[in-house]
């Protein structure tokens, strides 16, 4: 069984005793097991049954209703001592009252607690707090003690990932776990630095608990270890629970459960502070902004100017070349390459970041009015690496570029996943990759794509790729002439197989509704 003492220390670890609590004497807050839980109503029976044991939960606004007075407040805490029960939570609806209702005044309160404290029963206020929560919070921890702490564990989980999402930082974490579990927090980072120490209000001692961690860094009721990715052990960071009051079961399963969460928010916050201090040291091109970051794999097979003269044939008969020699070759040939790269435009207007061991290519080009979205110079430094490069959207601020080249690289990986890849993928239409390499996806979609297309998947092998290839080029053109630079044919070539393919399956190529499904369709079904 769980005394009231148990109980706050487990899923009120914020709230204040207003009387009897468990240093005061007389008091059943360390000695009474509570049996169950009341919640009180605004009506008349307050509750519908009180025996031995239970706990009384409290809403203020309840109170005001049914104990308008200092006398009727003191009959319903004489009621409470009679019945035995375990001890009172007050509770202050969040929200506030609700129309036409009024909280219970202070000298109200006032002569419940006095009260309470001279019959020895304890009052706990868990301040602003839906009263509901609080009672399936407390009926939880009653009957299935561990599943009750492992719920309020995750209820902190959720908040620090908000936290995290809002951009928080240590500052925010400190204060979200220092309100939850009542009690002064500091986090410490790599080899002890201290990051945020926060002190919740209303705490008894905190100051004297914060003053004796500054004066001697040990000086702590725990020291929960966050493992920090990158660093060994020895320099892991910590979150300090602070205080001479006993580290209680809530705090040693939630501290457990948020450490991770807790470390991973720090490297990050920390990855984001060095990446604005490399942006930094790390001018970007002068002409901008704005500027766009432009991604490319590196690849082993380079253009054909950057191989070596024997066209890259290697003579089996020969011995193997040491591989130090092969690195330092690739690593010249990888050199020979960024630097034509810069030469497609001055320093001012494009940059390289990183070097010859880069797993990508990567670059910051600045824009102008003649390619606003950065597409133009895509196209430039695709064609001459001769492969898929991804730009991201434009950004104006420096500290923009980590997130414009988290932005491209996720371009560049959704395009790589299509059948048919644009030469330049646009960080402004990833969605638009994702749901077109998802196709495949669709339950039954590609059977039902050969269904639509089987009129052009007869005859030899070259005349259905002649056909697809038509009809891919006159979907995705705005016109036949447009249709035919792709094709690398004539206009009234593709005028003639437009209208044998129609002839052949009975389609209007022009119209809307047939358009759309059989451009999905293409994109499903590549002739083999």
């Amino acid at each position: 069984m769980a005394t009231l003492d148990d109980l706050r220390a487990a899923v009120l670890p914020g709230a204040r005793w207003l009387a009897a609590g468990p240093d005061v004497a007389p008091s059943t807050a360390t000695s009474l097991d509570l049996a169950w839980v009341r919640l009180m109503r605004a009506r008349v029976p307050a509750f519908d049954a009180l025996e031995p044991g239970d706990l009384a939960i409290v809403p203020r606004a309840a109170l005001a209703v049914v104990a308008p007075d200092g006398e009727s407040v003191a009959a319903l805490v004489r009621g409470c001592i009679e019945a035995h029960v375990g001890g009172i939570v007050l509770v202050t609806d969040p929200l506030g009252p609700a129309a036409g209702a009024a909280p219970a005044p202070d000298a109200t309160l006032g002569e419940l607690v006095s009260t309470a404290g001279q019959a020895g029963l304890p009052v706990l206020d868990a301040g602003p707090t839906d009263a509901t929560a609080v009672e399936r919070s407390a009926i939880g921890f009653l009957v299935n003690h561990r599943a009750e702490l492992e719920r309020q564990a995750t209820i902190l989980e959720t908040r620090l990932e908000q936290v995290a999402l809002g951009g928080g930082g240590p500052d925010g974490l400190a204060a979200a776990i220092a309100g939850f579990l009542g009690r002064p927090i500091a986090i410490e980072g790599r080899r002890g630095a201290t990051l945020a120490v926060h002190v919740p209000p209303d705490v008894p001692d905190a100051g004297s608990a914060v003053a004796a961690y500054h004066d001697r860094r040990r000086a702590a009721a725990a020291r929960v270890a966050l493992p920090i990715p990158g660093e060994p052990a020895t320099a892991n960071g910590a979150l300090v629970l602070l205080g001479e009051r006993p580290v209680s079961e809530l705090e040693r399963v939630a501290t457990a459960r948020i450490a991770g969460l807790v470390a991973l928010e720090l490297a990050r916050d920390e990855a984001l502070g060095q990446a604005l201090e490399t942006a930094r040291r790390e001018p970007l091109p002068a002409d901008g902004p704005p500027w766009v970051v432009i991604v490319a794999r590196q690849a082993a097979a380079l253009p054909a100017e950057h191989r070596p003269a024997d066209g890259g044939r290697t003579d089996r008969s020969a011995p193997a070349e040491d591989p130090a020699e092969t690195q330092r070759r690739e690593s010249h040939r990888r050199e020979a390459l960024r630097r034509d790269l810069r030469s497609l435009a001055p320093a001012r207007r494009l940059a390289l970041r990183g070097d010859a061991l880069s797993v990508e290519l990567r670059i910051v080009a600045a824009l102008d009015e003649a390619d606003p979205d950065g597409a133009g110079i895509g196209g430039r430094i695709g064609a001459f690496l001769g492969r898929l490069v991804a730009v991201s959207r434009p950004f104006d601020d420096a500290a923009g570029r980590s997130a414009a080249e988290a932005d491209a690289r996720a371009t560049l990986e959704a395009a790589e996943g299509l059948a048919s890849p644009p030469p330049v993928a646009r960080a402004d239409r990833l969605p638009a990759y994702r749901l077109l390499g998802n196709l495949h996806n669709v339950p039954d979609g590609t059977r039902q794509a050969r269904a639509l297309l089987a009129p052009l998947l007869r005859g030899r092998p070259d005349v259905r790729r002649e056909r697809l290839a038509t009809l891919r080029a006159v979907l995705d053109e705005p016109g036949l002439a447009e249709a035919a630079d792709a094709l690398g044919v004539h206009r009234n070539t593709v005028a003639y197989r437009v209208r044998r393919i129609e002839e052949a399956t009975g389609w209007r190529l022009a119209d809307p509704e047939l358009r759309f499904p059989l451009a999905l369709a293409l994109r499903l079904v590549q002739d083999e």
